[in-house]
Parts: C-alpha cells; structure tokens; sequence
C-alpha cells in the first residue's frame, strides 16, 4: 500500500480528490492532509509518505518551495502537481525541480488521476529495484574487497610478497600504505567455535561481517588502518600512527582502542575478544614479523583469561619445557578417585594447574599435553572397571580431549577437570552398585597393575579366590571375553602406551609387558592394535 498525502488550500478540491477514488482498492492509502507546504512538511515527518499530491499556489508555503525542499531532504518522495490551466509556466518549474507528473485540478476524472497515480507507482518500484541493483553491488564489491584484502594479509603472514607488492595492492584497494609509523594487533575470538551460539547472530558469515564493521567503525574514531581475517576468528587489525602527534603514547591509543572494541562487541553482538599488541615499527615488510609478536602476545590469553590485553614488549620467552604430573601426584589423584572423593581428585589437579599458573613460563600447548596425559591417566582407570573409555564424556557431549586440546585458558582445563572427576566418580558409583562378581574386579584390577608379569591361569585363580575351572567360564560370561584375550589385550594396550610415550623400541616394549619372545609380541601387537609397533614408532617420530 503506498501512501499519498494531498497538499491544497482549498477545501473543496481536497474532498473532491479524496472522493473521487476509492484509493486502498488501487492500493494507495491517503494518510494526511495539509493546507500548506509548511503543514505537509510536518505531516511528511511523521507519516513517511511515497507520494505527494500538491498544489503550487499556496499561503506560507507554496508547491515550488515545498518539491524543491522535497528534493533535497527527501528525494526518493514522488511529487504530483495539482495546476490549473493558467499555471502551465509554473508547472514547467516543478517538473524541473524534481515533480513527476501534473494533473489539471478543473479536468481531472478518476480515471486519469488513477492512471498518473499507477505512473507514479511503477516509477517508485523502478526506484527500488535500482536502489536494491547498488546495494547488492556495494555489498558485493565490499564481499569482494574483504576477500582481496584477506588474501592479501595472509600472503603477509606467510611471507610470499614483498613490501613493494604489499604497498602497490594496498593502493589497488584504496588503502594509502602503512609506511612511516605503524602497530599491528592480533584479535581473537574468545571460545570462537561456541561464539554464533553466544551471540545476538547466530549466523556465522553475517557474524563475521558485523564483526569486522564494528572493529572498522572503532578504529575510525582513533586512526586510519586495515582489518583482515588470518584464520577462523584471528584478525589482523594494522593501526596507521604515521599522521599522529608527536609525543602522544601510542600504546595508550592502542590499549583504548581495545577496550572500546571490548565494549561495543559486548554491546552489539555479545561477544569478546583477547588483543596481543606488537611494538611500533616503520617497514611494511616487517608486518610478518610484528603479527607473529602480536600473536605470541595473544597466546597470554592461556594464563591471563579471556578479554586480556597484552604488549609483546612486556611478555616473557616461554619454555618448550614438558611438564608433567609427578608420580606421587598421580598416586593421589588415582587414589582419590578410585575412593571416590570428588574434593581431594580435583584438589590434586587444582594444585598441579596453580603452580604452572604461578610460574607463567610453560607454552601453554605444553601444559594442555600435560592435560591430556592425565586425562590417559583417567582412562586407564576406567579400563579397571572394564568400562568403555567412550563413557567419559562432557555433559556437552564433547570429547575431553579434543576440549583440552583447544582450550584456550588455563581455566578452561580447570573446569574440564572439574566435570570429568564428577563423570568419573558418578560411573564408579553406578559401576559398583552393579556389578555382581567382586572378585573378578580385583583379579582385572590386578592385570592392570601388574601388566610386567606372566600371570597364567593358576596366578588368576589364587588371586581371584576362584577355582581353575571354574574361572574360565565366570570371566568370559562377566566380560565378554577369555581371561587369555583379556591379558594379551591390556598388555598391547600398556605397550601402545609405552611406545607413543617413551618412544621404546619393540624389544624394550615386549620387555616391559612381560614377553620374552619380540615376534610373539608383534604378532600380538598386530591382532590387537591392528597395526604393528615398528609403524606406531615411525608415526611418533
């Protein structure tokens, strides 16, 4: 339905149009009526017309002043002059003012007003149609520019283009270069994978638009610069200071606006993001080298948490060091656990990630190896209840290790952990609530224990308290296997342990889970581990 306003002095003529139509049946809708050009104005304020019927001999405010005002503050608005025979000179002036089409007052029927209305009609859908034609060409070519600007920096990052070429493309997409003064910034986004869930858009490519615009619109407010994508959620933001006054602290620019993109991303898309912030440099060339420094800087993230902001200049060299839970630790944790005390297992763990915390000097994918070690800790624990390690999962549903893996804070592994004890405490609950055979608990616990050892079907029976007959039968219908398949089974499993730890050779391994013979372990090996363990050494390595 589109709107019409009528603009005349004179009463009669305005009933007379109003009448002379039944307008919403043609889809037009008469929304206002005015005296003056100074009337319609308001009424055009409040309404948002598509379309004015005007006269142009009017008190205040006649319809020449009234479509001239029309052209410049609301141009998309069509105009249709209402004359008389005598104006036709004024008429003249309105078309080229901007009007659309005139309708004599004194000769007008229905069904020329109707067809000059349908005119005006087509003439506004033409209008939109070309307007949406820019907007998809404007959003396209900016897609575009995006896109070219991307492969741009990430050929930066990777090193394959010269500083020559960086200047020479950057003016192609009319961006004066970055050559006198200049920081670069790494943004990233805090638990990235999870943020379309998070976030006010859940779409991911409109996400990452309104994204980039908001970190754009902040930027402007402080100084000229570019913006690009490197990876899924790690931006490039390169701040040009080249213009800036002398003695203005440029690190106080750039923490400032940080924390203004904090906010607005909060604000607007619910969202945040951690900053690692290079130092000041002047050779386009150098860029490589400054997002790698950024980069390092973002990585404090793992100790300091999520929204930090951090200078390369006042981080510290991180150590490739391994770290590891000490043997008597592991004791306590396996303990705790297997007592089911939830509070001592995660006390254990919270000692271990506090003093890394404290320390601040491992990489953090060290410290999420060391994480991960503990968690085969975990499931070497389950296997003592015969329970498939595919039980320990998240309340999210997620494997643990893939969260450990891509965790991005310490905290984060904290309250993995957490979880996981409670999982693992509640399953031993049930587990034991459940199961009927004690003693083949123990004698399973035991060969998990004692993995080294030869333990033939006489061993297992004084373990068990169980006869030798009888033991055969009662293990294989409690799991679902022979006690022989059972031993070589943990065995193989030990070594495959072994092997990707330690790195042994097949003879060190064969040793270690108690056979003499190295082809009767690597046949073993092959029929338990489908693969042999020459292979899983050359993999490691």
């Amino acid at each position: 339905m589109l709107k019409v306003i009528i603009v005349e002095d004179e009463i009669l003529v305005r009933v007379g149009i109003k009448s002379c139509l039944d307008w919403e049946q043609h889809g037009f809708e008469i929304v206002g009526q005015a005296e003056d050009g100074l009337q319609a104005l308001d009424l055009i304020r409040e309404k948002s017309p598509h379309i004015i019927l005007t006269d142009i001999k009017m008190p205040v405010m006649d319809g020449l002043e009234l479509i001239a005002v029309l052209k410049e503050q609301y141009p998309h608005i069509k105009t249709i002059v209402l004359s008389c025979h005598n104006e036709l000179d004024f008429v003249k002036r309105a078309m080229k003012l901007g009007a659309e089409d005139y309708i004599l007052k004194l000769s007008m029927q229905p069904e020329s007003l109707l067809e000059v209305l349908n005119k005006t009609r087509q003439a506004i859908e033409t209008d939109k149609e070309n307007l949406d034609d820019v907007r998809s060409i404007q959003l396209e070519f900016r897609k575009n520019k995006y896109l070219i600007k991307e492969n741009l920096y990430k050929k930066v990052i990777s090193g394959s283009i010269t500083a020559n070429e960086i200047a020479r493309e950057l003016t192609v997409l009319g961006t004066v270069p970055l050559l006198k003064r200049f920081v670069v910034l790494c943004v990233g986004i805090d638990d990235y994978l999870n943020a379309p869930v998070k976030s006010s858009i859940q779409d991911k490519h409109l996400l990452k638009f309104s994204f980039i615009n908001i970190l754009e619109e902040v930027l402007t407010e402080f100084c000229p610069g570019e913006i690009a994508e490197i990876n899924n959620g790690e931006y490039i933001v390169v701040m040009d200071f080249t213009s800036m006054e002398p003695g203005i602290y440029w690190t106080k620019t750039a923490e400032n606006y940080c924390r203004k993109v904090l906010i607005a991303l909060k604000t607007y898309l619910n969202i945040s993001v951690s900053f690692g912030i290079a130092s000041l440099h002047d050779d386009l060339g150098h860029i490589r080298d400054k997002y790698l420094e950024a980069l390092r800087a973002m990585e404090e993230r793992f100790y300091m948490g999520r929204e930090s902001i951090v200078f390369f200049d006042r981080t510290n060299t991180f150590s490739d060091k391994m770290v590891l839970l000490n043997d008597n630790e592991e004791k306590l944790l396996t303990g705790h656990l297997e007592n089911l005390d939830a509070y001592g297992a995660k006390l254990v763990i919270s000692r271990f990630l506090d003093e890394i915390a404290a320390l601040h000097v491992y990489a953090p994918a060290k410290v999420r190896m060391a994480a991960v070690e503990i968690m085969h800790s975990l499931i070497r624990l389950y296997k003592k209840y015969d329970a498939d390690p595919e039980v320990i999962t998240l309340r999210s549903d997620s494997n643990p290790v893939d969260i450990l893996m891509n965790s991005e804070t310490i905290t984060d592994i904290r309250d993995c952990f957490d979880e996981l004890i409670d999982r693992f405490i509640e399953y031993s609950k049930y587990f034991r609530q459940n199961t009927a055979r004690p003693e083949i608990i123990k004698l399973k616990r035991y060969i998990l224990e004692h993995v080294c050892e030869d333990i033939s079907l006489d061993k297992a029976s004084q373990i068990s308290n169980i006869s030798r007959s009888y033991l055969s039968s009662i293990f294989k219908k409690e799991t679902g296997e022979s006690l022989t398949d059972y031993i070589n089974r943990v065995k193989m499993e030990a070594a495959m342990e072994l092997i990707r730890k330690f790195g042994l050779k097949t003879y060190e391994v064969a040793e270690k889970v108690g056979i003499s013979d190295e082809s009767y372990f690597s046949k073993l090996f092959k029929k338990y581990m489908g693969i042999s363990p020459s292979r899983i050494g050359k993999t490691r390595q």
